[in-house]
């Protein structure tokens, strides 16, 4: 195994493919979750305990890559009809989730002698979770389309975008002084208004003929929802808010297409194998 890794990036995701093969099999003869048994294989074969794949860039672009899609396809499941049942139960559980865990962790990390921004810092840090990990449990459970599923995913999905626009505003705080809040609410708010009525405008008149003009070859088909749950992502991360939400609203702008089935039978491989690095990788 040693002289197989010597020879390269290539070399080393071969062995982790055989690796996470062997040790997802124990893990199915063990009627335990393939998952635990990728995330054991990424921290064994990672710097912190053997180091035997070295090849961290490339392994954390496929897991990119891998969370990228998987969240595309969870947003191409959710079409409008099902947002206008579950979106109020997830907004109001998202937000009364994330408000109780800020003001109690602030509260705790600020009795314990941290500064106010360090503090805030901190209670936002732990209001993430790991959105992967449990789309990837109600995948396996066959749970993903189910109504406490869809909730669950669209509850994760707002404490995703509430936890980011957080951030990027703390960050645009830090140092800034007490007259510069209301510049940096009005940029957040142009940014959310930009996003909200390009999401429109692609939805309403471009994607579909869009659609409708790829979907005369499968394989174009394909190439097209990649690249669009990429762009999208790229996009939502140069626009400060992050890949996971770009991609989960580009699946979203196609889930009303007619095409959305198509689409999410061909990603169907290309999700599960992915999926491989991004949870290997700890991501």
């Amino acid at each position: 195994m040693a002289g197989m890794l010597a020879h390269g990036p290539y070399a080393e995701f071969a062995a982790l493919l055989i690796i996470s093969a062997l040790a997802g099999a124990i893990a199915v003869r063990l009627r335990q979750p393939v998952l635990i048994a990728y995330i054991v294989v990424g921290i064994l074969v990672g710097p912190g305990v053997f180091g035997i794949v070295t090849a961290h860039d490339q392994v954390a672009l496929l897991a990119e890559i891998g969370v990228t899609v998987l969240l595309f396809v969870v947003g191409l499941k959710l079409d409008l009809h099902h947002i206008r049942h579950i979106g109020p139960v997830a907004l109001a559980t998202g937000l009364g989730q994330l408000g109780f865990t800020i003001v109690f962790g602030f509260l705790i990390i600020v009795l314990m002698g941290k500064s106010l921004m360090d503090a805030l810092y901190v209670a936002v840090a732990l209001t993430f979770s790991s959105t992967i990990i449990v789309v990837k449990l109600l995948s396996d459970k066959r749970e993903l389309d189910s109504l406490h599923g869809r909730i669950a995913v669209g509850f994760l999905i707002v404490q995703d975008v509430a936890v980011v626009l957080a951030m990027m505003t703390m960050s645009a705080l830090r140092g800034a002084g007490e007259d510069a809040v209301l510049a940096v609410a009005g940029q957040l708010a142009l940014r959310l208004v930009g996003a909200t009525v390009l999401m429109f405008v692609l939805m309403r008149y471009v994607l579909p003929w869009l659609v409708h003009a790829m979907a005369r070859s499968q394989e174009l088909l394909l190439i097209f929802a990649i690249a669009w749950g990429t762009g999208l992502a790229a996009l939502g991360e140069v626009a400060g808010f992050s890949k996971e939400a770009g991609a989960f609203l580009a699946g979203f702008s196609l889930a009303s297409t007619r095409y959305r089935e198509a689409m999410n039978a061909r990603l169907t491989g290309i999700r599960d194998f992915m999926r491989l690095y991004a949870l290997s990788s700890g991501n």
